[in-house]
């Protein structure tokens, strides 16, 4: 009885002797954030790419001399303004990367919001399908008008002249060119959200069946 005593007390001094800052646990919101972002962000900056590389693209069939356009002298290299474009303070990529940050900066308040429903997930999913949405519109638009702006702009310094009013041989339209540009911009924003619809599912899917194995593994050990 002595050495049980002398044993307890030594340890609950010990415990006391050495004092360690405990380290706070992830809440499960905090995780549930973190798998979303480790499921989504992927698409976003695979997308940033995709919309990239259509950019330069665009700005070859706008700035290289071909027979159907009428010819400019000292043209922009496309890869050096792309990378400008993109790479600088204050880029494309930057503020892109700004809002998507952004985004998932408020997925905890979404959890937060419904957590009376947390383990049904079906109105979250729903709200985050809604988020998705309204920041891909987003994205869309400030990608459109940005890039738009920067090409009439290049034109307009580079002396890159559009004509209007029919396609003769020679003649350009800046329109045309952009409406093209545009759609292409479109069908990859659709995929996108198609990918991060599919990914929200997969995450939430998987948090699903987390919960259920963890409560059957409950209620086997209870019963």
């Amino acid at each position: 009885m002595k050495t049980i005593l002398l044993i307890f007390v030594t340890l609950f001094a010990l415990a006391f002797a050495s004092p360690v800052t405990p380290v706070k646990p992830p809440s499960i919101i905090e995780s549930l954030s973190h798998l979303l972002y480790i499921h989504l962000n992927p698409t976003f900056q695979g997308t940033l790419q995709q919309l990239i590389q259509l950019v330069f693209q665009f700005g070859e069939r706008l700035f290289q001399p071909v027979d159907q356009r009428p010819t400019r002298s000292n043209g922009p290299v496309p890869a050096q303004w792309v990378s400008q474009l993109f790479g600088e303070v204050n880029s494309i990529a930057t503020q892109w990367n700004n809002q998507v940050t952004q985004f998932f900066t408020n997925i905890p308040t979404i959890f937060e919001k419904h957590s009376r429903s947390f383990f049904s997930l079906s109105t979250i999913t729903h709200t985050l399908y809604d988020a998705v949405e309204i920041l891909i519109n987003e994205l869309k638009e400030f990608f459109v008008n940005r890039i738009r702006q920067v090409m009439l702009s290049m034109m307009d310094k580079q002396g890159v002249k559009q004509q209007k009013g029919g396609r003769a041989s020679g003649e350009f339209s800046f329109e045309i060119f952009f409406n093209v540009f545009q759609q292409q911009v479109s069908t990859i924003f659709e995929q996108a959200k198609g990918q991060l619809i599919a990914n929200i599912d997969n995450a939430i899917h998987f948090v699903e069946t987390y919960w259920h194995d963890l409560k059957d593994g409950i209620l086997d050990h209870i019963f």
